[in-house]
């Protein structure tokens, strides 16, 4: 039997769904299936996460190049008000997933979703926004973090994203930053979720043509190549997040065999 994660986007082009489903199955894969639902889809009920998660063993909550919590725009921008239904959609899921301390992964938007969620803001910061390889820094020992236990203490992590959270919400721990530029890189809630503001599902391919097809995110001019640096350290978190479910799986199997 193998671990089974549920993957959720939050995506509109075929495109980017498509790419960003073969580059989570392709990290994750090694250890777990991904299975995955569109958050758009309105006939979902998402009031019942516990019948949800019964087929689940971890959550992974995709980006978004098409939502956005400020973005710059104004409040009446269709994409905004689209994640304030996100937010209020997802209430009883992310209550759930906190309250049973489920395995779960954050991806830049969710990394978002889930830091509100915890209380923080997220706004347009735009000293910390960027379509970029940049650099993290690790701010716990590594070893005390399976996700993060085969990591050297930085690396180039790959970034797309406008909206950052204001600040560690209460109760989440700091474990990676990036200067002024990314002051919330990563963080842990509880024992078994985390988030990252990064993308650990792409790499240096990946991102470059991610980056072509989100509109506005690239500055004019720029060459997605001459931006992105050829780093594979990010994804060994999302290769470590499916080995952490896994071997959850498999404790549970174990203690339930000897109940």
């Amino acid at each position: 039997m193998r671990a089974k994660i549920l993957g959720i986007q939050f995506r509109e082009r075929a495109a980017a769904m498509a790419q960003e489903r073969a580059c989570l199955e392709r990290e994750v894969g090694v250890y777990a299936d991904i299975e995955f639902i569109n958050a758009l889809d309105a006939t979902f009920d998402w009031n019942d996460p516990a019948a949800l998660m019964a087929s689940y063993h971890g959550v992974i909550i995709g980006g978004s190049s098409e939502f956005y919590f400020d973005g710059g725009k104004p409040e009446t921008d269709e994409a905004r008000q689209q994640t304030a239904l996100f937010m209020e959609r997802f209430q009883p899921l992310f209550r759930y997933l906190f309250d049973n301390d489920i395995p779960t992964l954050g991806i830049c938007f969710g990394h978002q979703l889930l830091g509100a969620f915890a209380g923080a803001q997220v706004s347009c910061d735009t000293t910390q926004a960027k379509s970029c390889s940049h650099e993290v820094k690790l701010m716990v020992d590594q070893h005390d973090y399976f996700l993060f236990s085969d990591l050297p203490d930085s690396f180039m992590a790959h970034y797309g994203h406008k909206d950052t959270l204001d600040r560690v919400p209460d109760g989440a721990v700091l474990l990676m930053n990036g200067g002024e530029q990314c002051r919330v890189s990563a963080l842990k809630y509880k024992n078994n979720i985390y988030t990252t503001q990064f993308h650990p599902e792409l790499n240096f391919h990946d991102m470059a043509e991610r980056i072509k097809q989100s509109p506005g995110y690239l500055p004019e001019g720029t060459v997605a190549e001459e931006i992105f640096k050829d780093d594979p350290n990010s994804n060994k978190i999302l290769q470590n997040f499916g080995k952490f479910v896994s071997l959850q799986m498999e404790s549970a199997v174990t203690e339930q065999v000897y109940v």
